[in-house]
């Protein structure tokens, strides 16, 4: 039998739960009450936008193996308290949809929109100065998991010169070339996508040494993590011109306070975190737990394992 403590209490999931592994237990925490005494699990299922409290369930819990979270990202994740405790999590399961996303803002960007839009008769017609192809152009995407591959993807299939740079070099991928630092990647972009996720490493690693590589008329993609940006340089760069636009799906502080600079500023086209929003999407991150379900119980490796080294 495989005991879980949940954090959803969902009946879908409960079912699909049972129909996966039939003999599974499954036990909800409340965060609102307090944690009950000897508590014993196989499994704990938490979510990635809730972890309040996660390393007290840890600490609490006996004969705990495997802890899944339900999302695509371990942000916020203690993974100090995980000692030999499996992490895994649905990493990959949004990656066509952010991809398309991210694609979409270049799009928007190279045929200047929303601007072009009219709802009144315009001086000029048929004419427009302020709009291009993207073939010929190069994206430069950051990080290239699941995300970047299917962004590059899309990129080259609209004739578009792709370069990545990855923790894993070089990158793997025909029509992909791999940047040998970030200044090279930063420098020959005409639209730099962030795709890595949030880490150490990666924490404010577009600031104002590395916006100036980039060349003026260049467009910052973020549909990463908001900590990837200095948000203060950022402003800087858009102001003195040497960022010429920045489409932002994450930001550093979520839900972003009214009085944020990035509502009114005219080069930045802000999107409230819902790159990854389909149905599907829930439906994947669903099924990646519980197929790892079935392969614990059958005490085979699981998929999407995070590398508690790497934060990821």
């Amino acid at each position: 039998m495989v005991r879980i403590l949940s954090y959803l209490n969902n009946q879908e999931l409960v079912d699909g739960i049972h129909t996966a592994v039939p003999e599974a237990e499954v036990v909800f925490i409340d965060p609102s009450k307090p944690l009950e005494e000897n508590l014993e699990a196989d499994c704990l299922l938490c979510v990635a936008s809730f972890l309040d409290g996660v390393e007290q369930v840890i600490a609490a819990t006996k004969g705990l193996k495997w802890i899944h979270v339900f999302g695509t990202g371990i942000d916020g994740f203690p993974l100090e308290a995980l000692g030999d405790t499996i992490l895994t999590s649905a990493r990959g399961a949004s990656a066509v949809q952010v991809a398309e996303w991210a694609f979409t803002c270049i799009l928007a960007a190279r045929k200047n929109l929303p601007e072009n839009w009219i709802s009144a008769p315009s001086p000029l017609w048929s004419i427009a100065d302020n709009i291009g192809a993207v073939q010929g152009q190069t994206l430069s995407i950051f990080g290239f998991g699941s995300i970047g591959r299917e962004l590059a993807k899309r990129a080259l299939a609209f004739d578009m010169k792709v370069l990545a740079m990855t923790r894993q070099s070089p990158v793997s991928m025909d029509g992909v070339e791999t940047a040998d630092s970030l200044e090279a990647l930063f420098a020959k972009a005409d639209h730099l996508v962030l795709a890595a996720p949030a880490t150490i490493e990666t924490d404010n690693i577009v600031n104002t040494k590395t916006l100036n590589y980039l060349k003026p008329d260049a467009h910052l993609v973020n549909i990463a993590r908001g900590s990837l940006v200095d948000e203060n340089d950022l402003k800087l760069a858009l102001e003195s011109g040497k960022l010429a636009r920045a489409s932002l799906d994450a930001v550093q502080i979520e839900p972003l306070p009214a009085d944020h600079w990035i509502y009114r500023h005219e080069k930045v086209f802000l999107s409230p975190h819902l790159a990854w929003c389909d149905m599907r999407v829930i439906d994947s991150i669903s099924t990646s737990f519980l197929d790892n379900l079935v392969l614990f119980a059958k005490q085979e490796p699981l998929n999407n394992v995070v590398d508690k080294k790497a934060g990821y």
